[in-house]
Parts: C-alpha cells; sequence; structure tokens
C-alpha cells in the first residue's frame, strides 16, 4: 500500500473547474496541509482500502474546493474548521468534534481562525482510488 495523501486534479473531460460553493467564493488562502502524517494504510475484510491521516490546517487557510469520491470524515483536535459543502450553510466543528464528507459533493475546509488547526482524516474507498478531487483552478 502507498503512505501517501493520494489527491488528482480534475481533468477538463471529467468535471468542470469549480470556483465557488453555493454562489461564493469561500474565505481562506489556498494551502494543502502540512505536516501529514499517515496513521494508518490497510486493506478491511471487504478488500477496500482504509485511510487515516493527521495534518495540520494553518490559521487563515483551506483546501482547494474538491470532492471525496466515497466520501469521508474529518475529526478536529485542536483549533476550529469551517466546512463549506454545496447546498448547505456553512458548518462550523471546534475541538473535538468530527464532521461527515458526503461522497460526490462540492465541499472546502478552512480554518478561519488564529490557532492552526490539527486535523485527523478517515477514508475507506477501493485500492488505487484517489481520497480526494480537487476541482479548484489554482491549488498548490
Amino acid at each position: 500500500m502507498s503512505a501517501v495523501f493520494t489527491t488528482t486534479a480534475a481533468s477538463a473531460d471529467a468535471v468542470a473547474p469549480v470556483t465557488r460553493i453555493n454562489g461564493q467564493t469561500p474565505p481562506g488562502r489556498l494551502l494543502p496541509l502540512e505536516q501529514p502524517t499517515v496513521m494508518l494504510d490497510t486493506l478491511d475484510s471487504n478488500g477496500n482500502r482504509v485511510v487515516v491521516m493527521k495534518g495540520i490546517r494553518k490559521a487563515g487557510t483551506r483546501v482547494g474546493i474538491h470532492i471525496h469520491r466515497y466520501g469521508g470524515h474529518t475529526c478536529v483536535l485542536s483549533g476550529v474548521i469551517t466546512d463549506f459543502v454545496e447546498g448547505h450553510a456553512p458548518m462550523i466543528f471546534p475541538a473535538g468534534s468530527c464532521y461527515y464528507m458526503p461522497a460526490g459533493v462540492p465541499m472546502t475546509a478552512a480554518n478561519l481562525g488564529t490557532q492552526d488547526a490539527e486535523l485527523i482524516d478517515n477514508f475507506i474507498l477501493p485500492p488505487g482510488e484517489p481520497m480526494i478531487t480537487i476541482l479548484e483552478p489554482g491549488y498548490p
């Protein structure tokens, strides 16, 4: 198993670029998670890949608008995360809470606070599939 945070950029023929959630550009500077660490990367009894990743979302930053083809969830260990999901009002998740990332729905998560946020992401997906597909142009 690969011990990396698999990311793909949307290809032009697969999905059109997305720059807005619910008609608005989400706040925050585009930046990947810092210090990404793989805590678990294994296969379950059904042959699905189970991945648990830990990382830091720096204050004032957000991930590019993206989808998770198979969903997942994030737990906030410290700091506060604002989750922007198409079709929903922004949701705020403080330390000690978790949120679900529905499959196939454009979303982004931002740290709009002044303290860095430590996160754990959890995914169950077929082997070889990306955990996240970035839809927003210009994401580093």
